[in-house]
């Protein structure tokens, strides 16, 4: 009877090691591509080799890529083997708010892959063979939201890692801005430039800058600042299409502006105006605006907000308190007065 306990015993405890490994086991899931927003860290361990870099961690939490904020115009790609290149990534998130995302080698490179003084390391042969491709593991699925990609990488013997270039013929840059960024003990970044200006089509290549081993945020900043990033949404124009034309005007520097221009980002409004005075159409807003009137003396081509809830088109001159919203560009009077009509006319206003 003893023996019998005993062996029941013996199964049952058994039974309990199996649970408990099993549980062990589907708690580690595979990793899976993904994209950090700015308000997220990712967890990663990165290096950078033959540089005179120390290897750091750096903690973010990632998203997954089907999750990904699609408002975010900007994403920061980077490959890093000891950290800094990393950290140079981190601080262009940070001054930026873009999202992010790490290239991360299906075969890890370890210490031995990456030996300068070795001819036959892995690194070495890859640097000299432009022809591999080293894979790429959990590959970001889409690039396309994005309209400005910031790309990362130590230099290796002189160029860009053969993974970088993996990458750029996975996606379709024709119409993306790239601006690359590189860490180095003292190589610069212009042949890496060039490899990657020739490698595939890019839309617009910024220049990009070299960093070295430890370099600050504020040194990135310093970059940053130069570069030509938000031109296009400074730039952001007013569609009028109205009676089979277009017109392009340019928006305001005022409040009222840049909460119309705002309202017209989630779809186009159609408005009805009418003819008012020998000199305007006027025609109400579906939502109000932000006054800040002053008085104005219009001209053709002005578009003003009235009362806070009504917006008028000028093809003539007229005196009165107005918001400014903006301005018909490379137009007549003539041809605005045409374009406009007699009467009533309904207009489709959207963002350019």
């Amino acid at each position: 009877m003893k023996k019998l306990l005993l062996l029941i015993t013996s199964i049952v405890g058994l039974c309990f090691v199996s649970c408990g490994a099993a549980d062990s086991s589907s708690g580690s899931s595979a990793s899976t591509s993904s994209v950090s927003s700015s308000a997220e860290v990712t967890q990663t361990k990165s290096t950078d080799p033959a540089e005179s870099e120390k290897s750091g961690d750096s903690s973010e939490q990632t998203a997954d890529q089907n999750s990904t904020a699609t408002e975010k115009d900007t994403l920061v790609i980077y490959f890093s083997r000891t950290g800094n290149t990393a950290q140079i990534a981190e601080y262009l998130v940070e001054l930026t708010g873009a999202d992010s995302y790490v290239i991360e080698a299906a075969e890890p490179y370890t210490d031995d892959d990456i030996k300068y003084q070795d001819d036959n390391c892995r690194a070495n042969k890859e640097q000299n063979d432009k022809s591999v491709r080293p894979e790429i593991a959990d590959p970001i699925s889409s690039i396309g939201s994005y309209d400005t990609v910031f790309l990362g990488y130590p230099i290796w013997w002189g160029q860009e890692p053969r993974i970088i270039d993996t990458f750029l013929e996975s996606y379709d840059f024709s119409e993306k801005t790239v601006i690359p960024f590189c860490t180095s003990g003292s190589s610069d970044i212009a042949t890496s430039e060039k490899d990657i200006a020739e490698l595939v089509t890019i839309g617009n290549q910024l220049k990009g800058r070299r960093f070295t081993a430890g370099a600050s945020k504020d040194e990135v900043k310093e970059w940053v600042d130069t570069l030509p990033l938000n031109n296009e949404k400074a730039e952001a124009k007013l569609l009028i299409s109205v009676n089979g034309r277009e017109l392009t005007a340019s928006l305001a520097d005022t409040t009222a502006a840049k909460e119309f221009a705002e309202k017209l980002k989630d779809e186009p409004v159609t408005v009805t105006l009418s003819e008012y005075g020998g000199f305007e159409k006027v025609g109400d807003l579906p939502w109000p605006l932000t006054k800040s009137d002053e008085d104005t003396e219009t001209e053709p081509g002005d578009i003003m907000l009235y009362q806070g809830d009504k917006m008028t088109i000028f093809y003539n001159s007229n005196s009165w308190s107005y918001t400014k919203l903006g301005h018909i560009e490379n137009t007549t009077q003539e041809e605005i007065k045409t374009v406009l009509g007699e009467g009533d006319v309904t207009v489709t206003l959207s963002l350019k």
